[in-house]
């Protein structure tokens, strides 16, 4: 990602998540961080990169861990399959030509740069339905949903080359999110995933099974100053990366891990 780009993304923050940082819990955010939320906060960018990565059959592998004083965080490599845009059937459609608006009416002034759009849904499933993806898994959870909010990001031309769908949840202490990851014929790098934190903290991973025999990638981190734990869940199906982050405290541990079989054995 050039440093332009970067800064853009960072621009990007919604005022909610600048509350939300407040909070005890560590929410975690897709590529759109400013950095005086970053000191409360975990922060995740999806980022493209030119370099050739050797990736296990699993989809997701761990090929950097980093730590100092002021932060600490991993870097994944993801073996996706790029998905072409016509699959995408649905309202998402018009997204191409609200993106081109964007890039035609900006100005250096504004507070939110182009490329990015975003909406909130009531419920997981109308964000489905607007994005008209048929291979896009509609997981029976009946854990109840917060808020889901659909990213798309695209070039100038309108050419949509990443979607990010989001649901946050809340069960007593513990917060989880639920990403979809699509990754379309538009992107033309390899893809990798940066998570870091704002402070030290500890990184494992394992490969646990779900009850259908599929292994999916964990990878968890030692407690915040907070108190908070954070656990990520990572799986690649029909070219779609799925991603499960949950924050608990030390009494929610066991609950925390219910959860995330639970999420895994839905595929």
């Amino acid at each position: 990602m050039r440093g332009n780009e970067f800064l853009d993304k960072m621009s990007l923050v919604d005022p909610a998540y600048v509350e939300a940082a407040e909070t005890a819990a560590k929410i975690k955010k897709r590529g759109r961080i400013r950095w005086g939320v970053v000191a409360a906060a975990c922060l995740c960018l999806v980022m493209g990169t030119t370099t050739v990565l050797a990736v296990s059959g699993l989809g997701t592998k761990l090929i950097r861990l980093f730590t100092s004083r002021s932060e600490s965080g991993y870097e994944l490599s993801a073996e996706i399959e790029k998905i072409p845009v016509k699959e995408l059937k649905g309202e998402i459609q018009e997204v191409p030509a609200l993106i081109r608006q964007q890039f035609a009416s900006y100005q250096p002034f504004m507070n939110q740069a182009p490329a990015h759009w975003e909406r909130d849904f009531a419920a997981r499933s109308e964000a489905c339905d607007y994005l008209g993806l048929d291979r896009l898994k509609r997981l029976p959870w009946d854990a109840e949903e917060d808020q889901t909010t659909l990213n798309v990001t695209g070039t100038e031309n309108g050419d949509i080359t990443y979607v990010s769908l989001e649901t946050k949840y809340t069960e007593d202490d513990i917060r989880f999110q639920f990403f979809a990851e699509i990754f379309t014929e538009n992107m033309e790098d390899e893809i990798t995933i940066l998570t870091a934190a704002a402070e030290k903290i500890d990184f494992t991973e394992s490969f646990p099974t779900t009850k259908s025999g599929k292994t999916f990638h964990v990878i968890k981190e030692t407690a915040m100053e907070s108190g908070y734990f954070g656990m990520d869940g990572y799986l690649v199906e029909d070219g779609i990366l799925y991603n499960l982050h949950i924050s608990y405290l030390e009494k929610d541990a066991g609950r925390a891990e219910e959860l995330l079989m639970q999420w895994a054995d839905l595929f």
